[in-house]
């Protein structure tokens, strides 16, 4: 990574992150879960920031319906394992970085083991069954979790840090929706989800450097009026996973 360092010089020169802060990015592990909407941006802009290990969770395959928002595909790769074309195109775009894919689904057997490996796991799945089981697991070996989710033309985001105790995505959250709300049951603009697939990029990279990020707080994205709030989050005293 040293002998390309002239990739990194916009960065070098941010006076939070130097040559200090960009060896924390070469030194870094990052797992991110569901390569689609929100983790094709955040992905990419990983790799572009020199993130030296980049994991990447997402058992499913390309299709048509994807391609309105899912940006590391192309209609010739319908049907192809998307982990194993997003770790292909990642190591062609920044040859620097190492990627790991992981062509499963999350379980409660498996995620553990997968998220040890990492500094830093980004939920960027579509479901809230699979965002619960991300949570618990995070929060169970002490990982910082960056959430994102969206819906239609809005966008929320979180951080949730264990070690510092924070509140976490069932505070948010506490109960599951009645209807399960997926990519398949409601719609969704593409830009949607490229904004807040790249804020979850900006939010890990932050919690590498150090940087402020929106600990026990909820950023809700309105595409339609090109609003942000950041609302606080309590902590629930009765919650399963973070109490």
């Amino acid at each position: 990574m040293q002998n390309n360092i002239e990739r990194y010089q916009r960065q070098l020169s941010l006076k939070h992150i130097g040559e200090n802060g960009q060896q924390k990015l070469f030194s870094a592990k990052i797992l991110v879960c569901g390569a689609g909407g929100l983790g094709g941006p955040a992905l990419t802009y990983l790799a572009a920031a020199g993130i030296g290990n980049i994991g990447l969770c997402d058992f499913d395959v390309v299709s048509p319906s994807n391609l309105n928002r899912q940006i590391l595909y192309t209609p010739e790769e319908i049907g192809n394992r998307k982990a194993c074309i997003a770790k292909s195109k990642l190591e062609k775009f920044n040859p620097d970085v190492k990627v790991t894919a992981y062509s499963e689904k999350l379980t409660e057997n498996n995620a553990g083991d997968i998220f040890k490996n990492y500094d830093v796991v980004i939920d960027a799945v579509d479901n809230f069954s699979s965002r619960y089981l991300i949570n618990a697991a995070a929060y169970k070996n002490a990982i910082p979790l960056v959430c994102g989710a969206v819906c239609e033309f809005e966008g929320i985001l979180t951080t949730i840090a264990p070690k510092e105790n924070t509140s976490c995505f069932q505070c948010i959250y506490p109960f599951k929706p009645s209807t399960e709300l997926t990519s398949k049951t409601f719609g969704i603009l593409g830009a949607i989800a490229g904004t807040i697939g790249c804020m979850q990029a900006l939010e890990a990279i932050k919690l590498i450097l150090g940087l402020h990020c929106l600990k026990n707080k909820v950023l809700i994205f309105n595409g339609i009026e090109n609003t942000y709030r950041v609302k606080d989050v309590l902590k629930r005293d009765t919650c399963e996973i973070c109490r």
